[in-house]
């Protein structure tokens, strides 16, 4: 039988995970989306996923900093 701390661990990490994975996804899909208006290929789309990146490491770490309850 698996303890609650440990399905709590499980929880925590794939949050985390979710975190990074959707703040560089949107931060590509906006970039690229603006890339298309613009005409600007592949410029736009890179700085989308670099600050999609921080996005997601910013949220993760404020996740990760979390006091446990």
């Amino acid at each position: 039988m698996k303890s609650p701390l440990f399905s709590k661990d499980i929880g925590l990490a794939l949050n985390v995970g979710v975190e990074l994975a959707v703040g560089v996804f949107l931060g590509a899909l906006i970039g690229y989306k603006l890339d298309e208006i613009w005409h600007t290929l592949p410029w736009l789309m890179i700085v989308g996923i670099i600050l999609g990146a921080l996005a997601g490491f910013w949220n993760a770490y404020k996740i990760a900093a979390r006091p446990p309850r």
